[in-house]
């Protein structure tokens, strides 16, 4: 009698199903966004701009010249802005910036 044995390799993490998705955790799915946002403004010759300091930021900004706002978050209270940028990532495509250096 032959068993059979299925070899799994053990250097895929499993857990990881996609890049946009899946279970991922929130700090990687974040990660991926914002590289993806910040390769569409590199494409496109967006700026992004921070309102605030380094883990205090009151608003960020992505603008196409000084004075047009093409995307914006702000925080409604005192605490740090938590920067949603699957957000802004969709803001930016539906206004139809896509795409981004790689």
């Amino acid at each position: 009698m032959l068993n059979r044995v299925s070899f799994v390799d053990k250097s895929v993490d499993m857990k990881k199903k996609s890049q946009t998705g899946g279970n991922m955790s929130a700090a990687a799915e974040k990660k991926v966004f914002y590289n993806r946002v910040r390769r569409t403004c590199l494409l496109h010759d967006l700026e992004i701009v921070y309102d605030g300091v380094p883990k205090m930021y009151a608003g960020v900004e992505i603008n196409l010249k000084p004075d047009i706002i093409v995307a914006c978050q702000y925080s409604k209270n005192s605490k740090p802005l938590n920067i949603d940028w699957k957000k802004l990532h969709g803001d930016l495509s539906a206004i139809g910036f896509t795409g981004g250096v790689k």
